[in-house]
């Protein structure tokens, strides 16, 4: 075997695509993620409705949250083995500050990069039923009890 062969031999042309892959840089989807997550806890924290193009991550139904977070491909962000993760209403806010440290410090890096769902999405809904206001929408005793919600946890977030 010549030398010309064994040089040829070593020449690899498929490499190329290896060669001009950018490495994967997980600080702009942490910024992402981090701020997504801020807005989810302004969000619940507002008494206002929300508006705009981004939708909640989050949504409310006896005194649960069904917390369904994304990556910035829109593909579902499993934490735990899971793509929605029911939490109690006075806990939210306090599980999301401990999700942003995590975070922060990369513990969430392997899941923004890999495809962890196998096709798999969980899609809630909740049930309406009847009340006195026509229908639709929360009891009058619903009403009353998030707006009770809602004054303690401004309460303290002005304390």
């Amino acid at each position: 075997m010549s030398f010309l062969d064994k040089l040829n031999a070593l020449i690899d042309p498929k490499l190329k695509d290896t060669f001009e892959r950018k490495a994967y840089d997980p600080a702009k989807d942490r910024k992402w993620l981090v701020g997504r997550l801020e807005a989810s806890k302004t969000q619940f924290g507002s008494t206002e409705t929300t508006r705009g193009g981004g939708a909640k991550w989050w949504k409310l139904a006896n005194g649960v949250v069904a917390f369904s977070p994304t990556r910035p491909d829109k593909m579902p962000l499993v934490v735990n083995g899971q793509t929605t993760l029911f939490i109690p209403s006075e806990h939210f806010v306090t599980f999301v500050d401990h999700m942003i440290a995590a975070v922060n410090a990369g513990e969430f890096d392997k899941e923004l990069t890999n495809d962890t769902t196998n096709g798999t999405t969980v899609k809630i809904k909740t049930p309406r039923t009847a009340s006195a206001g026509g229908g639709k929408g929360w009891s009058d005793e619903r009403r009353a009890a998030f707006a009770e919600t809602i004054r303690q946890r401004n309460a303290a977030k002005n304390a």
